[in-house]
């Protein structure tokens, strides 16, 4: 008959032996994680590692740095371990005046704060501006010396307004005129202002082909009389409505094209 198989049954010694084992394996994790917080405490301690310099990088023409300083200064605590630097780049960021922020630790003590300036390129409604990019930012203080157009429209059309005025610009170029005021208004119809003083109604579609027939006729009709010229409603389906300064009332027509 075969033999019976019987249970392995683990003596005194052998029992003490593994008891051992994971005593020094959980000793080793203790020991191990003791370490790592210790490490934690020794590097986060801002006496040990502290941030000596703050670096200011940019240029800056609108935006103060005693301004950007005030702003992240309850942010820049701490050593150079522990220095939040994503809540500085937030703090940056919320001014106005500010882009893009990006901010980095430099060893062994320096903080280093990049900053992108916002460059207006047109006024936005009543007190905003609008970036190279078509965003909007509110400052302020708006101590603003360059001559901007005016742009507006409804929210969240910010960058269609001003593609469509770069685009407008450069078709009246060689007519050596300039665009100041461009709206989209809450029916999607386009209004231009021409050198301070000439309206221009493009309506609702066809923007192009309607502007394409002021610059058609701009020779004939509107060449050296910029300074009586008032009003061109270019609504029409073959042709536009013009108005004249109201000392001569017999050059107002209606020019069918």
């Amino acid at each position: 008959m075969p033999e019976s198989s019987q249970p392995f049954i683990s003596g005194p010694g052998e029992l003490l032996k593994r008891h051992s084992r994971s005593v020094t394996g959980l000793m080793l994790v203790a020991l191990l994680a003791a370490t790592v917080f210790g490490g934690k405490l020794w590097l986060s301690d801002p006496y040990r590692f502290p941030l000596n310099v703050v670096e200011v990088k940019g240029d800056f023409r609108y935006l103060g740095k005693q301004q950007l300083q005030a702003a992240v200064a309850p942010y820049a605590t701490g050593g150079f371990f522990t220095v939040d630097v994503a809540a500085i780049r937030a703090a940056a960021e919320a001014l106005p005046w500010v882009r893009k922020a990006s901010v980095k630790r430099v060893w062994p003590e320096t903080l280093r704060l990049q900053i992108e300036e916002q460059q207006p390129v047109a006024r936005w409604g009543a007190q905003g501006f609008l970036n190279k990019a078509g965003e909007p930012f509110v400052p302020q203080q708006a101590n603003v010396s360059i001559v901007l157009p005016s742009l507006a429209g409804p929210d969240g059309h910010e960058a269609k307004v001003l593609e469509n005025f770069r685009r407008v610009s450069q078709t009246l170029a060689p007519l050596g005129v300039t665009v100041t005021r461009m709206e989209l208004d809450n029916r999607r119809a386009w209004h231009l202002q021409l050198d301070d003083s000439v309206l221009l109604e493009l309506g609702r579609t066809d923007g192009r082909q309607r502007l394409q027939r002021f610059v058609r006729v701009w020779p004939e009709l509107f060449a050296g009389r910029l300074d009586a010229l008032q009003r061109v409603d270019l609504r029409y389906s073959n042709g536009f409505s013009v108005n004249w300064d109201q000392l001569n009332p017999e050059d107002n027509s209606e020019k069918q094209g």
